[in-house]
């Protein structure tokens, strides 16, 4: 499974230069305003304290936004990655926001903010920072998600988990500062802005699993099972929803979610990584420690658990293929050529809109398969590979009658996905069947690859 790349820059080295050759001039609030400056009932703003004055303040509903991963809902206890931006134009900016509950929006404290990065802190409305070793009191419970030194980089982003269980509507207000710089209170712009947060609505009927063929392995693999592969699992009110990992990963965007939307799913008793959800489907990556033979996979979800039974094995290798790749009777391997543009192997316009050519003896394709169990080094499932890692079985590949060259490793920055690179040999021109095996397990796929003297 390949990873969605939400590169995050990082600012501080254009910043250290500026601050290099520019005196830096501190503002009313660089290090971060005051708590209750968001214009949230029982708060003010800096403008109304005075601290940042400019024409037109407070400006609501422009110049600041917050983006809600998954729109205007929250799914109880499910963390979400909010990203701030200060859309107006300025020499520096800041920003504080907070959440509040719709029932009690003045002292009403609405989930947990934790800080991303060193840009952004957690402040309790007594003034004192929260941590992950000190909470806020529970006579000030209300928190404040802002700036700790104003800068150039007007967007920031800050983690928010809400409530353990369905508190009704959830306010979040924001305020946002695009200052000149001056180390003057004059000439700064304070815009505010609103947002209204609603409750994921959850299905409320116990979750099943269908009883014909219930898992099946990615890449049309059968219904097999080994350590770290890729598993999709059908049934019925799995979800109100569909969604996939996006937004979810943690630790600098390296570890995959094992939960979405609260919906999640255990393998051998171990937590499997979660890639995607709807209410009929659920694709998983198998933890890498699970046992041979019969496992138990559990599918929970806040309506209920259900569980059904899979045979595990050390390898049960697949090669990347799609039904849209099939065509006339025949199932092709979805292999690349190397290089760009990206370009199938197959008979030239196979499919419409995509590029296809014939692969010839002595070109080197790239193959993707999942299944290919226990690496060394180890491959924890979960996370994203970074390092070289190769699949303990010894894989074979066959075109035609013809043995091919492969070399095989963990493809890296994906999850659970083998790359071989395959050396076409002298075979037949045409469709050749191609077979790939671990150990002497064969995938049993019975694909097809165009070759081309």
């Amino acid at each position: 499974m390949s990873i969605p790349h939400n590169a995050r820059l990082v600012f501080w080295g254009r910043v250290a230069a500026i601050a290099a050759v520019v005196p830096i001039m501190i503002l009313g609030f660089a290090g971060g305003p005051d708590p209750r400056h968001t214009g949230a009932p029982g708060d003010q703003t800096c403008a109304a304290s005075g601290c940042h004055v400019g024409a037109g303040n407070p400006t609501a509903g422009s110049g600041v936004e917050i983006s809600f991963p998954g729109g205007l809902v929250y799914t109880p206890g499910v963390k979400q990655t909010l990203t701030i931006r200060v859309t107006s134009t300025a020499n520096v900016y800041g920003f504080q926001a907070t959440a509040r509950l719709a029932s009690n929006e003045r002292n009403g404290q609405a989930g947990d903010f934790a800080a991303t990065d060193a840009r952004v802190q957690i402040l309790c409305e007594d003034g004192r920072p929260k941590t992950s070793s000190q909470a806020c009191r529970a006579e000030t419970p209300v928190q404040f998600a802002e700036h700790t030194l104003a800068s150039s980089n007007s967007t920031w982003t800050v983690d928010w988990t809400p409530p353990a269980t369905n508190v009704g509507d959830i306010k979040f207000y924001i305020a946002g500062n695009a200052a000149n710089g001056n180390g003057a209170v004059n000439g700064d712009r304070i815009f505010t802005r609103n947002y209204t947060l609603t409750p994921q609505a959850a299905t409320s009927e116990q979750p099943q699993i269908r009883q014909t063929q219930p898992v099946l392995q990615a890449f049309l693999g059968g219904a097999r099972v080994s350590p770290g592969t890729w598993l999709e699992i059908y049934g019925s009110n799995f979800s109100s929803v569909t969604k996939d990992w996006g937004g979810l990963f943690t630790e600098n965007g390296t570890k995959a979610p094992t939960s979405i939307d609260g919906v999640s799913v255990n393998i051998d008793g171990k937590p499997a990584t979660m890639f995607f959800l709807s209410p009929t489907q659920i694709n998983v990556q198998a933890p890498d420690t699970i046992g041979l033979g019969t496992v138990q996979v559990e599918v929970v979800t806040p309506a209920g658990r259900v569980t059904t039974t899979a045979t595990s094995t050390a390898v049960s290798p697949a090669m990347l293929t799609t039904p849209a790749f099939n065509i006339g009777g025949k199932q092709y391997i979805a292999a690349l050529h190397q290089g760009s543009p990206v370009t199938f192997v197959g008979p030239a316009n196979l499919i419409q809109g995509a590029n296809f050519r014939p692969a010839k003896p002595g070109d080197v394709v790239t193959v993707y398969a999942v299944g290919c169990g226990v690496t060394e080094p180890a491959s924890p499932s979960g996370l994203v590979v970074s390092a070289l890692r190769t699949p303990k079985a010894a894989p074979r590949v066959t075109i035609g009658q013809a043995q091919a060259n492969v070399a095989i490793a963990m493809s890296p920055g994906s999850i659970g996905l083998c790359q071989l690179n395959v050396t076409i040999p002298n075979t037949s021109n045409g469709d050749n069947p191609i077979e790939f095996t671990l150990d002497g397990s064969p995938t049993g796929q019975g694909l097809q690859i165009t070759v081309q003297q």
